[in-house]
């Protein structure tokens, strides 16, 4: 059994309901932190940060989004580990990670275009595929900071989609159980692409939501939306 928290677009601003509910919930053993960690800068509180979310008794992983400044996957590393374009196994799940978002109207730091998310994405997922063992199930849960195009995750309060059509091109050839996203505050979900991939935002961190993965074993888990007030 595995039980995994995620939350997302910290933008420099603390939560002292997500502490409360850690150490509440002491059965979770890792928090994902899905980018946005600061609010373009300072670097600082990526380590306060982080340092305060594992004291509560939790391992963190942890990828940057589009408004985190250069050297961002630097601090996160100093402290903890940074899954950005990187694969991880963690209990009964494969993680892997990608950073940042497709490109935005404000020209934020961390934007990648779409076709370079898209392959790389890709190469993360092939790579587990290749080697994949079926006797040994796990969850693959594809952590990114930009939701997939044309979701619940990337929908704006106006209805327009502008989340990435290279991560959502990318799930469906590869399938991957979960997907959990962030960067659309507003798009708090929890939703399916086809049959196979839950996609999940868990919001803005100071609006209390989060995302809780409870993976049973390696092929059975529960996915929802919670509430870090409650």
């Amino acid at each position: 059994m595995t039980k995994i928290l995620a939350v997302s677009d910290v933008h420099g601003e603390e939560n002292e309901n997500l502490y409360t509910y850690l150490k509440n919930n002491d059965d979770i053993e890792l928090v994902l932190i899905l980018g946005d960690i600061t609010d373009f800068g300072p670097l600082d509180f990526v380590g306060t940060f982080i340092d305060k979310v594992a004291d509560c008794g939790v391992d963190v992983i942890a990828i940057p989004g589009n408004c985190d400044p250069k050297g961002i996957c630097n601090a996160i590393n100093e402290v903890s580990f940074c899954l950005h374009n990187n694969i991880i196994a963690y209990g009964d799940a494969i993680l892997f990670g990608y950073g940042g978002s497709n490109e935005t109207p404000f020209n934020t730091p961390g934007e990648i275009q779409d076709n370079k998310i898209y392959g790389d994405v890709y190469e993360l997922l092939a790579n587990y595929d290749y080697v994949y063992n079926d006797k040994v199930p796990k969850v693959r849960i594809l952590v990114t900071h930009a939701p997939p195009y044309n979701t619940e995750a990337d929908k704006m309060e106006n209805g327009q989609h502008v989340g990435s059509q290279g991560i959502l091109k990318s799930i469906h050839e590869f399938e991957p159980e979960i997907n959990v996203c962030g960067h659309i505050h507003e798009a708090k979900s929890v939703s399916k692409i086809g049959k196979t991939t839950d996609v999940a935002n868990p919001g803005m961190l100071k609006d209390n939501g989060a995302v809780l993965i409870d993976i049973k074993d390696g092929s059975n888990y529960d996915i929802s939306l919670v509430s870090l007030d409650e």
